[in-house]
């Protein structure tokens, strides 16, 4: 009997993606295949700064993998934008999930719940309120848990990270600049997203 068809994943989004993939690299204890059983192949695509417009604009990276699971990292970049809502936000990624499953024919999109920032320790290039931006953080995200948790084609879902939330967790989870992860943080946006992975080939989301 032949070997079973390793599974394909995609891990596609701003700069999150990028910085988990130079975390990976250079640990020596973690894996690009998540350290799962039957080896997956999964490819990271990050685009720093990257905006829902410019995922949407490379989509091609996509169609060259074939994944059969996108999980998508994206929000962050629209939000900081006081020209946009968590409605519009919201509404233009369950646009583009519908372009991958439709459009791309990809099987299931997993959306990563987006993170609120916090109150840097450094100077930063992109500063913004926190409490203002934490607001719309999680009305689009329920907004998205409304809309992909419900759907009624049972191919997508919007993950809720753990260990991210609570004023211990934020000290040592986050940068100085309260926007990007530390690498405790990183460590565990790993072990979420490999929880995610397990339980969309489980079929158990």
């Amino acid at each position: 009997m032949a070997a079973p068809i390793p599974k394909r994943i995609l891990v596609f989004g701003h700069s999150f993606v990028s910085r988990l993939k130079d975390f990976i690299r250079y640990d020596s204890s973690l894996r690009y295949d998540l350290g799962l059983a039957g080896c997956p192949v999964i490819q990271y695509s990050g685009f720093p700064g990257a905006t829902v417009d410019r995922l949407h604009s490379k989509l091609q990276k996509i169609l060259d993998f074939n994944p059969d699971i996108v999980i998508l990292v994206i929000g962050t970049n629209d939000l900081y934008q006081p020209h946009q809502s968590p409605l519009s936000v919201a509404s233009a990624i369950r646009d583009l999930v519908d372009t991958i499953l439709y459009v791309d024919g990809i099987s299931q999109v997993i959306v990563l719940q987006t993170l609120h920032r916090h109150l840097p320790t450094c100077q930063t290039r992109y500063p913004v309120d926190p409490q203002w931006f934490n607001t719309r953080v999680d009305e689009m995200n329920r907004l998205l848990m409304q809309w992909l948790n419900s759907s009624p084609n049972g191919r997508t879902y919007l993950w809720r990270l753990k260990g991210f939330w609570s004023p211990d967790c934020i000290l040592s989870n986050f940068a100085e600049d309260g926007c990007h992860l530390s690498s405790r943080g990183l460590l565990r946006f790993f072990n979420n997203i490999r929880a995610a992975v397990v339980a969309a080939l489980n079929q158990s989301i």
